[in-house]
């Protein structure tokens, strides 16, 4: 009985696939690749201007590719063209544009072309330069940072909260401004050599203000961020600080950029979407291109925090001795080897 049990089965295993009909699944409609291109353009003296290309694939791999062969130009509104001569970096094209060269105004309108192949030929919407209402200046004062751990245990830490006051209104408009920031700090390591690191501020939020959403035609120490207190705050910090008139069509994009980077995930929130782009290929519709170009003036604040007015902490190195295991290479084995370390000041550096 066992045996003819084992047959039985034996041949419902080897005949079964036998009876099931093959299912084709189609391609998704959905193209197998795109482009990011995320561009600006900073109206100065000398002007900036940055365009970073990448191509982006979906079926094939999660890491963006840089595309270093491209043609890439910036159009004036009244026809003046400059085209990138440099060999870019990891997708980056770059230049500095001096007035006499290429003129960079406020009231004017500009935009970027891309040729990637003589088929794929990208291009932004025309972005114009406002004014930048110029900042008054930087305050601060210490605070007291709450988290909150898996656990749902509170911890409170020292920290120090960054205010600005400027005015929102220039002789036109009241301006939409967004912040970006630069951390420089000095550390000296064990073997007695001083750096000055100098990066971007890192931070999860952006930050934005409409003028057009608030009363007043000046902002009085106005919350930027908070900071736990660190190695950057030990033997001297430089806080810069970049202030940015944005179009309309700019603020949106950082609007919606910034709706997504504060999605809790949450029933209440709204639902995520693909944030809008003024790039795209006019000779193809469906090609799929994210980023954005924007067009701005900036005005540039810096405030130096001493060591003393800091609290005068104590010193990041040498590391003081723990029961934990020994620490991975830090700062303080050779501070030269942090990202954006040198043994030079930045030039602003009083």
């Amino acid at each position: 009985m066992d045996r003819l049990l084992y047959s039985l089965l034996f041949m419902l295993v080897l005949f079964a696939p036998a009876c099931l009909d093959e299912i084709e699944i189609e391609n998704a409609d959905r193209p197998e690749d795109g482009y990011v291109v995320q561009a600006k353009l900073i109206q100065g003296s000398p002007s900036y201007v940055e365009v970073k290309v990448e191509q982006l694939f979906f079926y094939t791999s999660n890491i963006n590719r840089p595309v270093n062969n491209a043609l890439v130009s910036l159009i004036k509104n009244t026809g003046e063209r400059y085209e990138f001569q440099d060999i870019p970096l990891d997708g980056i094209y770059s230049a500095y544009l001096e007035q006499v060269d290429f003129p960079v105004t406020v009231g004017q309108e500009y935009r970027i072309e891309v040729e990637i192949t003589p088929e794929i030929r990208l291009q932004s919407d025309w972005d114009k330069v406002h004014a930048t209402p110029m900042a008054d200046h930087i305050s601060w004062g210490f605070t007291e940072i709450e988290t909150i751990s898996v656990d749902g245990l509170i911890s409170r830490s020292p920290g120090i909260q960054i205010n600005i006051t400027s005015p929102i209104t220039t002789a036109a408009e009241r301006a939409r401004l967004r912040w970006e920031f630069i951390d420089a700090y000095q550390v000296t390591d064990n073997l007695n050599f001083t750096c000055y690191i100098e990066n971007p501020y890192q931070n999860s939020k952006l930050f934005l203000l409409d003028g057009n959403t608030v009363a007043p035609d000046t902002i009085r120490d106005y919350p930027l961020f908070t900071d736990r207190l660190g190695i950057r705050h030990i033997e001297g910090y430089y806080l810069s600080v970049f202030q940015q008139a944005l179009s309309p069509e700019a603020f949106n994009y950082w609007e919606q950029v910034a709706a997504l980077l504060e999605r809790e995930g949450t029933v209440f929130d709204n639902p995520a979407g693909t944030v809008s782009s003024n790039i795209n290929n006019p000779a193809d519709s469906t090609q799929l291109v994210y980023g954005f170009f924007s067009a701005y003036s900036q005005d540039t604040l810096r405030r130096f925090f001493t060591r003393e007015e800091m609290g005068n902490l104590n010193f990041y190195c040498p590391r003081p001795p723990t029961s934990q295991a020994p620490p991975p290479v830090t700062v303080c084995d050779g501070c030269i080897d942090a990202l954006g370390s040198s043994y030079n000041k930045p030039y602003y550096w009083q």
